[in-house]
């Protein structure tokens, strides 16, 4: 199987997470503060509505 030049990329930057943050709470932690950082960027979507059922 030849190897995806994206998956290499992808797995190479997982393992610098990984390096820099080896624990999930410092992980976890991380995201937080780049939430805050960005929080004008995120988007935010309404719930959808579940659809009403019908009766038979």
């Amino acid at each position: 199987m030849a190897k995806d030049p994206i998956v290499q990329e992808v797995r190479a930057i997982r393992k610098a997470i990984e390096q820099q943050y080896p624990d999930a709470a410092s992980f976890y932690e991380h995201l937080e503060r780049q939430q805050k950082a960005y929080r004008k960027r995120l988007v935010r979507r309404r719930p959808k509505k579940a659809p009403r059922a019908q009766a038979s």
